[in-house]
């Protein structure tokens, strides 16, 4: 599987296994302490959670429209890019 990709690949995908990894043990947890203590106050656990999922769709957004910039100056701004 990681015989062929470069060690940025290789960066990146344990990185997001590790945050996503991170993040599902994180709802899991809260959903657990909800069932288990039905007054304990999980905001801002959820809180956290949430601004982490904004900030992941953020940088993907950006890392896509980067790619998508750079793709299209490469082509010297040619319209079929």
């Amino acid at each position: 599987m990681f015989k062929d990709r470069s060690t940025i690949d290789i960066v990146v995908i344990l990185l997001t296994v590790t945050v996503g990894g991170i993040l599902c043990l994180a709802v899991i947890g809260l959903m657990v302490m909800r069932l288990l203590h039905p007054n304990a106050d999980v905001s801002r656990g959820a809180e956290a959670v949430g601004g982490l999922v904004q900030t992941i769709v953020g940088a993907l957004v950006g890392f896509i429209g980067g790619r998508a910039t750079g793709k299209w100056e490469a082509s010297n701004g040619k319209e079929n890019a």
